[in-house]
Parts: structure tokens; sequence; C-alpha cells
């Protein structure tokens, strides 16, 4: 039954980043009449600013946190399984050189431990490379005191377009759920609460019999409306990352930095490389997180020391972004030893989602749900997990291979853009395919180097919530990301835009100024 916000809603979610979006679509799912509130667009926060990986978290192991790992495994098969078209298998290289803090012998039995607690749930088994294979494996990699390395699963995803895929879920289960919609009062009431939310036309109140606070880094900004005053509840980490041209290709590369006790990512990423990450304490506004010089100053100095006859300088940096981890505060004096567990608390009406990783977001939504589901007095458990919209009822192999083969026939697109379809929408690219049969014009490549096409900018406004032109370029396209983020696609996508949303040419150029704006922001001149 579809949500109607003048009456009495069962549940309100703050946030549209993954688990507000998550736990939107698992509500909605479970009968609830539920409303999904973002004050800017779909994952333009901490969801679009990962580093792209479902993954159990290797690294944990050290640690003991168990528990979490094998979540986190559990999680991750189960997207690869229900999100094909987001989420593919990625072998990661571990090397070991002579001195590191943890030997072969050490490495080798982590390793075995991280497919014992995947079980049934494990990609591949784990195995060692000599030095001369590592070497063949990661051409370019230092090979003076290399003893080997460990090679095992994870899996890499399209992290802002998971969120999307939720919120059009959620959607379609009857969900209420509407972006640029800032909840800026709380009241309580006998019946639950009532909320004044701001919108580009004006206010919407509505109310609710539960509350829920997804809102991520801005939880601590978020508790002056439900208490009046600031609560200390998130302690917000900064990640900061760099895309740089192609390094590996099949695999992807970890590495411990022996300095920092953090962990460096070298992955492969669209034809590019994105390196990350850093871990640094960030007490400024969300919005506002960036990128340092010092941290990319770092990152490089360590792909430099991984790969030293590479030419690692900020020339090579095709773009760089930062996201905050919202991490359930703690004191503990290093940012990276603060747990990555989630917290999620029911407090007089109002569930709080704290801490976590993008792999578990579901597993988050179900411990969430479950104490909406107390508070309402109501009986049974979250439904399971099921297939996200794009995901396709034939097998993903079968269905890769019959649109790669009929589409580039049907719709006269070539090899590399149908591809690019498919990892995109999944099964729903059917109906940005009707877009060009409507019209073939719009076929046309935004870039000629580049497979995204005009009906893709198009689709992104008519059924992805897309208002803005940084809103199509770097969150549903990722085009911000690539070497071709200006010029040619931007002035294609922001024509094409402001004839579908009416802007004149005042607006239009407003528009590209704000997408280059988040491209070269103060502090970040590369990234978005």
């Amino acid at each position: 039954m579809k949500t109607d916000p003048s009456q009495p809603l069962d549940l309100a979610i703050l946030g549209g980043g993954i688990n507000g979006a998550g736990l939107a679509f698992l509500a909605a799912r479970a009968g609830l009449s539920v409303a999904l509130f973002e004050k800017d667009d779909w994952a333009q926060g901490t969801s679009s600013r990962s580093t792209k990986l479902l993954h159990g978290g290797i690294r944990y192991l050290e640690q003991g946190r168990i528990g979490l790992v094998r979540e986190s495994l559990r999680e991750k098969r189960s997207l690869l399984a229900d999100a094909p078209h987001l989420a593919r298998p990625l072998s990661f290289l571990l090397p070991v050189y002579r001195g590191d803090r943890v030997p072969p012998w050490k490495l080798k039995a982590g390793l075995w431990l991280y497919d014992l607690l995947a079980g049934p749930h494990n990609l591949q088994r784990h195995e060692w490379l000599t030095p001369e294979e590592s070497l063949k494996r990661a051409p370019g990699l230092k090979p003076q005191g290399l003893l080997g390395c460990g090679v095992y699963w994870d899996a890499q995803v399209n992290d802002a377009r998971l969120v999307l895929e939720n919120v059009l879920g959620a959607r379609d289960a009857g969900a209420y759920c509407v972006r640029e919609s800032e909840v800026v009062e709380v009241q309580r009431e006998a019946q639950g609460f009532r909320l004044k939310i701001r919108q580009p036309k004006g206010t919407q109140t509505i109310t609710a019999k539960c509350l829920v606070d997804a809102t991520g880094p801005w939880a601590n900004r978020t508790s002056r409306l439900l208490t009046g005053h600031e609560v200390q509840r998130v302690r917000p980490t900064r990640g900061s990352h760099l895309v740089v041209p192609q390094v590996l290709s099949r695999d992807a590369l970890l590495v411990m930095d022996p300095g920092q006790k953090r962990i460096l990512f070298v992955i492969p990423w669209r034809g590019q490389t994105l390196l990350g990450t850093t871990d640094v304490d960030d007490s400024g506004k969300p919005e506002e997180a960036h990128c340092t010089g010092e941290e990319q100053d770092y990152l490089l100095a360590q792909a430099r020391r991984l790969f030293p006859d590479r030419p690692w300088d900020p020339g090579q940096v095709t773009a760089r972004f930062a996201g905050l981890r919202p991490l359930a505060y703690s004191a503990d004096a290093h940012a990276s030893a603060v747990s990555r567990e989630d917290r999620i608390t029911l407090e007089d009406g109002v569930v709080t989602i704290l801490g976590g990783k993008l792999t578990s977001y579901r597993a988050m939504a179900q411990k969430a749900l479950v104490q909406v589901l107390h508070h309402l007095g109501r009986h049974g458990g979250p439904p399971p997990h099921t297939r996200l919209p794009g995901s396709p009822l034939e097998p993903w192999t079968d269905f890769e291979a019959r649109a790669a083969r009929e589409w580039t026939q049907a719709y006269g697109i070539n090899t590399s853009q149908a591809s690019h379809l498919v990892g995109l929408y999944g099964g729903r690219a059917s109906s940005v395919l009707e877009i060009i049969k409507r019209d073939p014009a719009l076929r046309e490549p935004l870039h000629p180097d580049r497979p995204e096409i005009a009906a893709q900018v198009l689709y992104a406004v008519q059924r992805e919530d897309a208002l803005h032109l940084e809103d199509v370029l770097i969150r549903r396209l990722e085009i911000g990301y690539t070497p071709q983020n200006k010029g040619v696609a931007v002035e294609k996508a922001a024509r094409l835009m402001a004839d579908a949303l009416g802007w004149d040419e005042g607006v239009r150029k407003a528009e590209v100024s704000r997408y280059v704006g988040r491209l070269d922001a103060p502090g970040n001149p590369s990234g978005s």
C-alpha cells in the first residue's frame, strides 16, 4: 500500500544514505507506512564516498572482531546474489616483505581463518604466490625483499547506485521517499512525533509513531532536534581517496602501512585506480569533508613505496574525494582503533543507527527494524533479504551475455555501451533503451571516449530523482571521477537537463558552475 504522508505514519526516517535507504526498503516490505527524508541528494555524503568495496574486513581478525567478520562475509555473499549488476567479485593481493610486522606464516593463518569463517559463503579459497608469481600478477610492484603474496577474494560495489536502488525499491514497496527535504523541527506528541520538513517549494508537516536517525556523520547535529542540545553520538573519521591512472587491471592490492597501522588499497576501478584510504578525526561540517593536501601526499608516498618506478606526483591525480565514517563515539586515542561495529539504540521512540559498514547495511537494517517493530508493538520479525530492483531474474552471466548480443543489434549501441548499461542498471536498463527507441539520437555518447549516452541523462531525471547536474555526473554516472569530468560531456549533459527541467540559460550556467565547484572545492582542487 502506498504511504500517504498526510496521514499518521508508522515510521519516519531521517537520512538518505545507505542505512536510511536500506531500512526504508525493508520496513516498507514489512508492511509499515514509511517516509524517508534526505536533505540533499540520495547518497550525497558518506555513502557515495567509500572505497567501493563489499568486504569481510580481514584486518579485523587481528583485532579479534570475529563476529563482525563473520557477519560481513555472509552479507557480502548475499549482496553478490541480490545485486549482481552492482557488486562483482574481486581478488586481492597481500604482499609480504622481509621485516614486515606480519610474517608469511601469520598471514597464511589469517587467510585460512578468513576462509573458515566464510564457510559456504566463501567466494574462492585463498592461495599463496611466490615472489616470481606475485610480480607477474602485479607488474611494477617493488621486488626488493618481497617474500610472496597472499590472495583472497572480496567484492567491489557501486556504492551510490546501491543506495539509489534501495530508495527505488522502497518506493516500489509503498514508501514515501523525498530528497531535498530537511527535517528542521521535531515535536513529541502523545502518539509519536510531529515533523516539520523544509523543501524547495515550502514546508511539509507529517506525524509518525516512530523516528529513525540514520543521518550518519550528521547525528551529533541531528541530536539537537531530538533533545534540544547536541549529544556526542558519533566520532566521524575521514577517509580520503585518490583516482589515478591504471596500475593493476586484474587484482586489487592491500598492504599495511607499517608506520600508522593503516591499510592501503590499490584497486582497479572503471579503467583507472582507486587509491585509499586515510583515517583521520574530522570534527568539521560533514558536507565540507575533503581530501587535504597532506592526505594526498601521504597516499602518493605509500603508492610510491609499493610501485617505485611509476610517476607518483599530484599531476597524476584524476580526482579525489573524502567521506566521513559515522563511527559510534569512542574516546580511543587513535581513529583507527575506534570500532567499526554498529550500535543501534531505541530511546523514547527514536531509533539511532551508528557505526557499521557498507557491506553489512542490510543486517543493520534488520536490527533497526526489530527495534521499530518492538516500539510499535508489532509481532514478527523483519522480512528476509530480497533482490534489488535492477537484479535480473535469469542467472547474471546469461543475462549479461544476452544483453551484449541483443542490445547492440536492436538499439544500435556498441558493445562497450551495452556492457556499461548492464553494469549500471541491470534489468532496469530496458527502460533506458526504451528512451533510445523513441529517439535514436539519444544513443549518442556524452563523450567520444566514454560509454555513457545521452539517454541516461534523461533517465536520471525522469526515473532516478536527479535534479542537479552533479547528481547525474557524480552519483548516477560517475563521470566526475574520470579524466573526462569537464568539457564536452558536461556541456551535453547540462543542455539535456536544461531541456528536460526547463532551465533557462542562467540556471544552466549556474548548474555547470555548481558541478565544477564540487570538483574544485576549497582544499580539494581535483576531487568531488
